[in-house]
């Protein structure tokens, strides 16, 4: 409570001298001139993906190619893609902010997410391969009602993935 408190008064003395606005809202504004180079390299980088995208759905015959990569996945690109996962800059800029804002709880929630994340592999992974499914959403669909079940995932899917979006495109942005 007092740590909260002590934060407060500093953000108040902040806005207060009017160092925490820095000209944002006064002063005169400057006009940048377009940078072409960055735009042209976005729309190239966004049209590679694409094309990547394009040519990985062709590779696909069924739904285990698509989930699995037909099973021809080595260990080393399968821990690189779950290396990218943690590397990415949304993680970097999450992590940040718990540490930041909790101090060394935030640390600790950051060290359990990786702890926790192999022991629920173990717990799930060979459940799911038993019944034949991919993602716990079609075993929820699997033993619920398919329609309901599917809607949720699809919509909590979207609603992370866009949050998820949010902070990697600002780390992107700080990066460029």
């Amino acid at each position: 409570m007092n740590k909260t408190i002590r934060m407060m008064a500093v953000l108040a003395g902040l806005s207060a001298s009017g160092s925490l606005w820095a000209d944002a809202f006064s002063g005169e504004v400057q006009k940048q001139s377009t940078n072409w180079t960055a735009i042209v390299m976005f729309f190239i980088f966004v049209g590679a993906t694409l094309y990547i995208t394009k040519w990985a759905a062709s590779q696909n015959k069924s739904t285990k190619d698509f989930y699995t990569g037909g099973g021809g996945i080595s260990g080393t690109r399968n821990g690189l893609a779950i290396a990218g996962d943690y590397m990415s800059a949304a993680s970097f800029l999450g992590i940040s902010a718990l540490v930041f804002a909790r101090g060394y709880d935030g640390l600790i929630y950051s060290t359990g997410f990786l702890v926790g994340w192999p022991l629920v592999l173990f717990l799930v992974a060979e459940r799911l391969r038993n019944l034949g499914k991919f993602t716990f959403s079609d075993v929820a669909a699997y033993r619920f009602k398919q329609e309901p079940v599917r809607m949720f995932a699809a919509t909590s899917s979207l609603l992370i993935v866009s949050l998820y979006l949010i902070a990697q495109v600002v780390g992107a942005g700080k990066l460029i």
